[in-house]
């Protein structure tokens, strides 16, 4: 077989295999969910017919790979409506969003990068260990859902600026046993000041008040 004719046969197989995939991409939000293989930031998958597409998603652990880890992705929408990032699932754990979710007409979401303005997606815990892949469900208000597997990165190296924050921990305050405004006795006083007397009791003569040999 000549050279041209291989790779017309690899085209065909190649369209016959997609096939499949871009039929579910047309079909909307009632298509089945969508299963595509992690391939680092060229990740790119396409939802609503094509106007929706993610790229780049990745889960970020800490620097030790332990959780609480973080969802990065780039979202661009390209319909004719504003979108809104109503959720999105890693494995069994359901993240944590805050920040903006809307995601306007002809405009991309950052999801996990950060800054002052940031939208983040944070879960607690991972079914996986980092350099594991899971599943990460995205649903969106009108383009439906769309489920691909990611990989967990350690937070360090390129992915040092997405690990999640440590939280800083709250000072403790212990409570005073003393009622407010009591003085504290003086250190340098006389321990005749803070003795108490009994009724009927003649008090002793202090070591200051005896006669002077």
């Amino acid at each position: 077989m000549s050279r041209s004719l291989r790779r017309g046969a690899v085209a065909a197989v190649i369209a016959v295999a997609i096939a499949p995939v871009l039929a579910a991409c047309s079909a909307g939000s009632s298509a089945a969910t969508l299963e595509v293989k992690p391939n680092a930031a060229a990740t790119s998958i396409s939802v609503a017919g094509g106007q929706l597409k993610l790229n780049g998603v990745a889960i970020v652990t800490d620097a030790q790979g332990n959780a609480p880890a973080s969802v990065i992705a780039s979202i661009s929408n390209n319909e004719t409506q504003p979108e809104n990032l109503v959720s999105v699932t890693v494995g069994t754990t359901a993240a944590t969003l805050t920040g903006t979710t809307a995601i306007p007409t002809g405009a991309a979401l950052s999801l996990g990068t950060p800054g002052p303005n940031a939208t983040l997606a944070t879960v607690q815990t991972l079914d996986q260990p980092a350099g594991a892949t899971i599943p990460v469900t995205f649903v969106f208000a009108n383009g439906g859902s769309v489920t691909l597997i990611a990989q967990i990165q350690t937070g360090t190296a390129e992915y040092a600026p997405y690990a999640p924050a440590t939280p800083t921990p709250t000072p403790t305050t212990l409570p005073s046993i003393l009622p407010t405004g009591t003085a504290l006795p003086n250190a340098s006083g006389s321990a005749a000041a803070h003795e108490t007397k009994k009724p009927g009791e003649t008090k002793k003569p202090t070591p200051s008040s005896s006669a002077t040999h």
